[in-house]
């Protein structure tokens, strides 16, 4: 699977750090939490078994991240 994964993203231009499959599965994780699926959501989809596998798209959606940082607690106290 590595080869025809790799092969083809060579083909196409793909620039990514790693050409296997599992750059696939960072691709689609990316895009359903840009969709604003939870992260157990995308574990799920992934077949992941546990949230500990899936932490590691938490930091993929920072515009989200940013936004929830921004967040003016002042009026809340």
């Amino acid at each position: 699977m590595y080869h025809v994964v790799s092969s083809r993203l060579e083909l196409l231009g793909v620039q990514v750090p790693h050409h296997g499959p599992h750059c696939l599965r960072h691709a689609c994780a990316g895009h359903l939490v840009s969709a604003g699926l939870s992260l157990k959501e995308v574990g799920d989809h992934l077949g992941h078994r546990s949230a500990y596998a899936t932490r590691i798209y938490a930091k993929v959606d920072l515009v989200g991240l940013r936004e929830v940082a921004d967040f003016d607690l002042r009026g809340l106290a």
